[in-house]
């Protein structure tokens, strides 16, 4: 089979340096491959978890494109409000929407998740999608988050599982990882370093001053329309600057590797189980 054809401009995504989210291509990427396959279906169980009221004000952070803006606007309505706040405008280009039926306007807030431009105790819900193991720093984070959360305000989060698979993600990886041996310059690429156990959740909810704290692992199958998608998924991560780069024969030995690993031999796309931690947290009352 052919390899996928590969978007020739540079892409990169969930990333934890802002260069990756700038990149002229992320949000296309990311919001074309990722969000309906990846992002969405946990979108809407980070959403339940938070049992948001009609009329809520709700924050996004890490909003990306805005998958979780989208699942909070539809539960809020369209009395309520959802901000959605990322460090990358244009990925917020593709989370911004006007109210319509039903569902609460999504305000961008361009800004670092460290010191998030809003009022002290101004949302009712902080919600964020596997985002927090990519800040620098996890604990000023937390602690903005509960700066902006009013008494009783939830905090939820969902970070992928350590010690899981995390297809394809993992495949791009060590596909890398054995491009970079067959070219001379080996190194491991890893996913590790974006996940966390859920004593990790716990500890850092705890440690943020939140109570009623609690956190456990789902999974979640995923399937991809086609093969091609998967693979030009790889775009819509920070993987997709490097392999952008590599010339038409060493881009398409890669994405040979990847239909290998990514299917039984036959081309076709199989099923992967994806497990996040998922983490809820109250902040205190006044009067307690």
């Amino acid at each position: 089979m052919p390899a996928a054809t590969a978007p020739r401009s540079p892409a990169g995504a969930p990333a934890p340096r802002r260069n990756h989210f700038d990149a002229p291509s992320v949000p296309e990427n990311y919001h074309r491959y990722l969000d309906p396959v990846l992002f969405e279906p946990w979108a809407h169980r980070l959403v339940r978890l938070a049992r948001l009221s009609p009329g809520s004000t709700v924050l996004d952070v890490a909003a990306g494109t805005g998958a979780v803006s989208r699942a909070a606007a539809a539960a809020v309505g369209e009395a309520g409000r959802v901000i959605a706040c990322d460090s990358s405008a244009r990925m917020l280009d593709y989370a911004i929407e006007a109210a319509s039926a039903g569902r609460a306007p999504i305000e961008a807030l361009v800004g670092d998740a460290t010191a998030i431009g809003l009022p002290d105790a101004s949302v009712d819900a902080v919600l964020c999608q596997q985002g927090l193991p990519f800040m620098a720093d996890r604990r000023a984070t937390l602690a903005e988050c509960h700066r902006v959360l009013r008494p009783g305000g939830v905090l939820v989060v969902a970070v992928w599982a350590e010690g899981e698979r995390l297809d394809p993600f993992d495949a791009f990886a060590d596909a890398l990882t054995a491009d970079a041996a067959a070219a001379g310059a080996p190194r491991t690429i890893t996913n590790a370093a974006l996940t966390m156990s859920v004593a990790d959740v716990v500890d850092a909810l705890v440690g943020a001053g939140l109570a009623e704290v609690s956190a456990s692992r789902e999974s979640l199958p995923v399937r991809w329309p086609s093969l091609d998608a998967e693979l030009n998924g790889l775009f819509g991560t920070p993987f997709g600057p490097v392999v952008d780069r590599f010339d038409d024969d060493r881009r398409a030995a890669l994405m040979r590797s990847l239909r290998l690993m990514l299917t039984n031999g036959d081309g076709t796309t199989v099923d992967h189980v994806t497990t996040s931690v998922l983490g809820r947290a109250v902040k205190p009352s006044r009067a307690s």
